[in-house]
């Protein structure tokens, strides 16, 4: 064969290669950008994927098809299509493509955010009934709390109005409190191995777009490079944090076991034992593995999104010091500065959750939600969606979609007070998501959010250091959106 007959082959093998590579759009599919062979769109490598995915709605509209690597990912950008969509059982599917959960070892598909179908049906339905059995609402729980916030209040005096990053503590309390629930237990608020593990919690939310960036390219998987680094020591955080959750699943088989229902933990022991809530086949499915991807889900979950909402609040305060006035002001002549506020107090403070509110619209925490992937082929606003498809809500995109908030870049807590002062939520407000797989925690989160946020600022005045700023707009955007660190000086009132 001679040199120009090899060329020829080669070139046309590399073309074929190429066409291969280069993701197809089918038939009556939404619009989109084109596609890049091998890499597909570069919208979850931009900085912050969200605002790239905002500037692509203003070209293709509410709904549209980008591709990451060769798989199809629908954006829907219309909270009346995502409210839709998302009730439907055919969107419930999740995507669980993963090189951090690669294996059962990792828990790659079990658990109450990764599973889908029964098991998931399953363990969510028994997941509500034990935290509702818990005391979700219930005064233990609230009690719970305040103890946590009383804790965090006594250690920010201990500062003595030095500039103080409140992270590590902040996210401790929070953390506790779903402890007590799922463990039965708490941690001191200066313990080094707890803010540890909750630190490991923070890395491995920061660490997931490296992973979409390896199942785009996974041969970055084969040699030793920044982003398999990232994913090793993901790998290892996940590792560490099972370890803690093993311990406590072994202290529990262990401890003395009473009639009535302790924690999560017990009644996930009791339910395996007995099948009160379930039939024989789901009752099997009440195994080690899906324990411990349970605990993990419930223990990040219910540590990240509270204490970053919380830090977010105190950007909100520093920034619009007029606001965090009013606050205080509706706390000191409707309840009074001296009394810890408890969740009956909600009702008595309209202004207060209108700011709460606010700060989670403005935020938009989790600015993408949770992929669904769709597990048959669906029609959305008449465009084929083809099966395992991957169904991201842009709810950064719907916090500030004109047709549903006026002026929606202005941090604006009255758009949440009707006429007459009292608490409104308009449509368009979904910081918990929507649909079947919406965030199990709601009831809790909101419940903690006003109880820390509304007792902290009855307590303290928040002020930069002598020379500092801070802007919302400074922040880290991952799959969490979260502040860059910051400190303040909290002046007791």
């Amino acid at each position: 064969m001679d040199w120009i007959s090899i060329c020829i082959a080669v070139v046309t093998a590399g073309l074929a290669l190429l066409l291969w590579l280069k993701p197809s759009r089918p038939k009556n599919s939404p619009p989109g950008p084109p596609a890049i062979p091998m890499f597909g769109s570069f919208h979850f490598f931009a900085k912050q994927p969200h605002i790239a995915l905002l500037k692509t709605k203003e070209k293709y509209g509410d709904t549209y098809m980008i591709h990451v690597g060769r798989r199809p990912v629908v954006i829907l950008s219309n909270y009346n299509t995502v409210k839709k969509v998302f009730g439907d059982d055919l969107v419930s599917g999740r995507d669980n493509e993963s090189y951090i959960r690669y294996d059962a070892s990792t828990l790659a598909e079990s658990g109450l955010i990764f599973s889908e179908g029964d098991l998931w049906k399953t363990h969510r339905r028994f997941a509500l009934s034990t935290l509702r059995d818990l005391g979700m609402g219930k005064n233990w729980l609230e009690d719970t709390i305040i103890g946590e916030v009383d804790a965090i209040i006594q250690r920010i005096r201990g500062t003595n109005k030095t500039p103080f990053n409140p992270k590590v503590q902040l996210t401790n309390s929070v953390s506790n409190v779903i402890c007590a629930l799922i463990f039965g237990q708490r941690f001191s608020l200066d313990d080094p191995n707890f803010s540890q593990l909750t630190n490991l919690i923070t890395e491995n939310i920061a660490s997931l777009p490296y992973d979409q960036i390896a199942l785009t390219l996974p041969f970055l998987m084969w040699f030793p490079n920044p982003i398999r680094a990232q994913i090793m020591s993901a790998r290892n955080n996940l590792a560490k944090l099972n370890v803690f959750m093993s311990a406590r699943i072994e202290e529990h088989k262990s401890a003395d076991r009473r009639t009535d229902v302790e924690d999560y933990l017990h009644a996930y022991q009791t339910e395996k034992e007995t099948g009160n809530k379930t039939d024989k086949a789901a009752q099997a499915t009440f195994d080690e593995t899906q324990l411990l991807a349970s605990l993990f889900d419930l223990f990040a979950a219910g540590t990240e999104t509270t204490s970053t909402t919380t830090l977010w609040a105190f950007v909100f305060m520093v920034e619009y010091p007029h606001i965090m006035r009013k606050v205080q002001e509706e706390i000191d002549s409707t309840v009074g500065r001296e009394k810890m506020l408890t969740n009956s107090d909600r009702a008595l403070l309209p202004y207060t959750e209108a700011v709460i509110l606010e700060v989670q619209r403005c935020a938009s925490l989790v600015p993408l939600g949770a992929p669904h992937r769709a597990r048959d082929e669906i029609t959305v606003d008449g465009y084929t969606i083809p099966k395992n498809a991957i169904i991201f809500a842009n709810l950064f995109s719907i916090h500030r979609d004109p047709r549903w908030w006026k002026n929606p870049e202005i941090f604006d807590p009255e758009r949440f007070l009707d006429g007459n002062g009292k608490l409104t939520r308009p449509d368009g407000f979904a910081p918990f998501s929507v649909g079947k797989r919406a965030c199990l925690g709601e009831a809790l989160a909101k419940m903690e959010l006003f109880l820390f946020i509304a007792n902290l600022l009855r307590c303290f005045t928040l002020e930069l250091p002598k020379g500092k700023t801070i802007s919302h707009d400074d922040y880290i955007s991952s799959v969490v959106n979260s502040p860059k660190p910051y400190e303040l000086i909290f002046v007791p009132r």
